[in-house]
Order: C-alpha cells, then structure tokens, then sequence
C-alpha cells in the first residue's frame, strides 16, 4: 500500500477512520468521484465555508436489516486527512482496498475518481492545517508532540497529491 508510511496511529487510527471506512464499505460502486464523496459526507459544505478548525456536522446514513441511522464524524479536519490519504492511494495505486485500510474488512478494491481541482482543494486544506494544527479542535484531544507531527504527515500528503 503506498500511504502505508502514513496510515496507522495518528492517520487512519481513529474511531473517525474507521467511520471513514464505513461509509466507503457501503458504497455500491467500485468507482466513486471524490466529489460525491465530499458531498456525501457534508465536506462540501464544510469547505465552501473555508473553516475546518472547529469542525461541523458532518457524517452519513447506515442502512442495515435494523433500518437507517445516522453516523457522525466527530473531527472532521482529522477526517479529511484520513479521506486525503486514501485518495492519495487511489491517485498513485489505481485503487484502494478496504481490507488494507483495516485488516478486518474484506478485500474489497475500489478507485476515487478525483479531478485535478478536487485534489488541490484537499491540498489547501493539508497545508492550511499544516502550517498551524494547534489551531484546529483536535488539538484539545491530541497532544501537541502529535499534532505537529499530524501536521507534518499531512504536509508530506498535500505535496503529492499532485
């Protein structure tokens, strides 16, 4: 996996991860556009408002055999930088496996299709984080030793979604 340098504790660690993993386990498609997955999420919104520091509402709906409810993202910048990784994946393998991002799901491949201006717009916000990531609500869960190094992994990220 090429984001495997990236993806354990601090990226792809969290119940928000996991979250993350979820909804794209649910998708009845092997190939997805990142804009329908920003979309789908609340990200776009988020976004257009240019303010992921305090975070928003943003998550998605389960259907199981018990109904429909609804699953929250609670730290929607450390969710973006999960959704960057893995697109980043996508970008430079082809496709994301499931069961790469979390050894208990099944295999299952899939490709993000992504646009040049989606993934700059995912870049901005790595580096806008980057550069202050003590600004962001995460930083009230996360120790600062972490968070700079959040930050600096984010970083490495932006600078290859190129």
């Amino acid at each position: 996996m090429y984001i495997s340098k990236w993806w354990g504790e601090l990226i792809g660690g969290s119940d928000d991860s996991l979250a993350l993993i979820d909804y794209l386990e649910q998708l009845d498609s092997t190939n997805v556009t990142l804009n329908q997955i920003l979309e789908n999420l609340g990200f776009d919104v988020l976004l257009s408002e240019g303010d992921l520091e305090k975070g928003g509402s943003i998550g998605f709906d389960i259907k199981n055999a018990n109904g429909t409810f609804r699953a929250e993202i609670d730290i929607a910048c450390s969710a973006l930088i999960d959704l960057s990784a893995i697109v980043l994946e996508s970008y430079k393998s082809g496709y994301v496996d499931l069961h790469d991002l979390d050894e208990a799901r099944q295999p299952c491949k899939f490709y993000i299709d992504s646009s040049q201006e989606k993934r700059n717009l995912l870049r901005d916000e790595l580096y806008k984080f980057s550069r202050n990531p003590l600004a962001y609500e995460l930083a009230e869960l996360v120790p600062a030793d972490d968070m700079r190094d959040l930050a600096e992994k984010a970083k490495m990220i932006a600078d290859e979604l190129v």
